[in-house]
């Protein structure tokens, strides 16, 4: 009878990391996905782990100001006064559609 592992009491907190690479010519597809996070990576298919490491150094940062960025600018709905709740279009009067002699 083979004994086996004992069950944790509680999963793993760390989620796998999932790796799909692709191949297709001269180039290679590569996306990693754990958790939330997804990355799509494409590359010459003969690029070494040094020349990767290397090209994606800083990559993390600049998504972190980046998206601290957009997080401090107002979304155009943020940005808009309604007056009567009507959209541009229905408050247009034929003059301002154009479209014709």
């Amino acid at each position: 009878m083979a004994t086996s592992e004992p069950t944790p009491e509680t999963a793993a907190s760390e989620q796998p990391t999932v790796l799909d690479v692709d191949v297709v010519g001269d180039r290679a597809l590569a996306s990693v996905e754990r958790g939330d996070v997804s990355i799509v990576v494409e590359a010459p298919a003969g690029i070494s782990a040094e020349e990767l490491e290397a090209t994606l150094n800083g990559v993390p940062e600049s998504i972190e100001r980046t998206t601290e960025r957009f997080a401090e600018t107002p979304t155009m709905s943020d940005d808009t006064t309604e007056i009567d709740g009507s959209t541009d279009a229905e408050a247009a009067t034929d003059d301002d559609l154009g479209g014709g002699a």
